[in-house]
Formats: C-alpha cells, structure tokens, sequence
C-alpha cells in the first residue's frame, strides 16, 4: 500500500534525477566526497557556514536545541533575525552525538526543506500565528514529487548516500548489499534497503 502523502504542495516539482543533482551539490558545498559518510553533528554544528539564497538574498542557516515532546525537531525561518533555524529536540541531539542514524536523517531532511523549500518557510513565517495551521488545509490532490515532505525525503536519501557513491561501492566490492550500504554511509538498514531498491530501478536516472 502506498503510504500517504504527508506534506504540502511544493513551489517546485523535482523528479529524482534533480534531486540528486541538489543534493551532489550541497555535497560538493560542504567539501563531502561521493563516497563518504557525513557526519551528522559535524553537519548540524556547522550550519551556521551555510546560506540559502531567496529572492537574491542569501539567509543564513543555524542550528539550535528546543525542548520537544514528541517531536524530533522542525524547520522555521525567523523573520526578525533573517536566518532558517533547524531546531532538534534535546533527545534528537544526544542521538546526534552517539550518531544514532536516525538523528543523521532528521538533520538531511530538514536541510532538505532548508534548501527545496525556502520561500515557504518565509511565507509561512510572515503569517499570523492563527492562521499558519490553515497554510496546511486544503492543499491535497497532488502528487508525490510535489509534495514537501516527499522531496525532502528524497533529498535527504540522495545527500547521505549519493548514487555516484553507491557506484564507487560496486566498483570495489562488485555487489552492493543492504548491510555494506548502511555501513559505509552511517545509516539505517531500512534506509539503506529503500535506497539500493530506488538505485536498482532507476541507475540510470539517478546518475544523469
């Protein structure tokens, strides 16, 4: 069954061969080779070197910790001080430091928003308080490569194991298992397994 869709409609459509271009190129940003495993809290105490450029404007990044229940953490834009802010709770920051996979996905996702859904977050933070839960209503009807959390998704699969570095895996070990994928990258099994599924089926796209 397929699982619904669990974000808004995007500004932009990405297929995946796009959103493995963006993600090469954060990668490439951030002086990270396809082959190699980010480090997820290196990558959340570094956000502050990170820019995102809206309307010809560039809007620093920054990292933070928030007390949270039930929730690993979120992406906001602070209007007064112009910045995006990827907040994790205190339970998803001490995962970051014992590099718990889970935590490595949350800091790729919510860049992923960072970088896909910029203008967003800045619309969204100019609303009223009271109205921000009615941006989410009445936005279905669209499909999986226009929905916010879907791209996001896809995004944060193609930053932290890079197809062109999945190519590197086969040329030194001729197969690419599920296990070796989740251990040269840092990752979920699950993750690793939904990845090598996507790569078989769409090499081709995914390398450009």
């Amino acid at each position: 069954m397929t699982k619904p869709l669990a974000g808004v409609r995007a500004d932009h459509n990405y297929s995946y061969s796009k959103l493995e271009a963006v993600a090469a190129y954060v990668r490439q940003q951030l002086k990270f080779s396809p082959d190699q495993a980010i480090d997820p809290l290196q990558l959340f105490e570094d956000l502050h070197e990170l820019s995102i450029t809206s309307n010809g404007k560039a809007i620093p990044l920054r990292g933070g910790v928030i007390a949270l229940e039930n929730s690993e953490g979120y992406t906001r834009y602070d209007h007064e001080r112009h910045v995006i802010e990827i907040l994790a709770s205190e339970t998803t920051y001490h995962w970051l430091e014992q590099r718990h996979p889970r935590a490595g996905y949350f800091v790729a996702h919510e860049l992923g928003h960072c970088v896909l859904h910029t203008d967003q977050l800045v619309r969204l933070a100019q609303l009223p308080t009271n109205q921000q839960a009615a941006f989410h209503r009445g936005r279905e009807g669209h499909r999986a490569y226009q929905d916010t959390e879907w791209q996001a998704n896809a995004f944060a699969s193609a930053l932290l194991m890079p197809a062109r570095g999945i190519v590197t895996l086969e040329q030194q070990f001729g197969q690419v298992t599920v296990p070796l994928l989740a251990r040269q990258f840092g990752v979920s099994q699950e993750a690793a397994n939904y990845r090598l599924a996507l790569y078989a089926s769409r090499k081709n796209e995914l390398l450009g």
